[in-house]
Parts: structure tokens; C-alpha cells; sequence
């Protein structure tokens, strides 16, 4: 079964709509953002980690978020699957429109 998330540049402009099954992980690990999200979207979450790799050939970062249940002391325990991804941002959002 197809998740599909919002793609987005720089997280501001929506792009459309893309299959996470199509994301690939550039093999670096990923970071968290220390981003705030009480207030924003992503409220109720715990944290949010970003991984970069490519979709569709392009340049991007995958958003994850995880709810407090899944936050462990060593990251390598976090579910990191696709279920977890709420959005896909690209490096350049004129590379999506060609």
C-alpha cells in the first residue's frame, strides 16, 4: 500500500504529492532538527529527524516525526520506516518542475 506525503520546497510551497516508497536514503545518518513543535503542524509529536536521499532522482530530505512512546536514548532503536515520514522537502524546486 502507497503513503503518499506533501513534497515540498524548503517546507514552504506545496508541491504536490509523493509515494515515500520512492525516497532513497543517501546512507548518511539521519539529524534531528531540534525544531519546536508545539504550535506548528506537527504538534502532539515528540521529535522530528531529517534524513537526506533522493526522490524521483531528485535532491531532498525526508521529515520524520516520532510520538514520544517511540524516543529511545540510542536513535538506532526510533522506527525508521516509511510510516514515519510526514513530508518530503527538495533542495531545489525547480528540479521537480522539469
Amino acid at each position: 500500500m502507497k503513503k503518499m506525503v506533501e513534497i515540498k520546497y524548503d517546507g514552504l510551497c506545496k508541491l504536490g504529492m509523493v509515494d515515500v516508497s520512492e525516497f532513497i536514503a543517501s546512507g548518511e545518518n539521519a539529524t534531528p532538527t531540534s525544531r519546536v513543535l508545539d504550535g506548528s503542524q506537527d504538534h502532539g509529536y515528540a521529535e522530528e529527524w531529517q534524513e537526506e536521499g533522493t526522490i524521483c532522482g531528485k535532491s531532498c530530505r525526508a521529515i520524520y516525526l516520532f510520538d514520544a512512546e517511540e524516543v529511545d536514548q540510542d536513535a538506532e532503536n526510533y522506527p525508521w520506516d516509511p510510516d514515519h515520514i510526514a513530508r518530503i522537502i527538495l533542495d531545489d524546486d525547480e528540479e521537480w518542475k522539469n
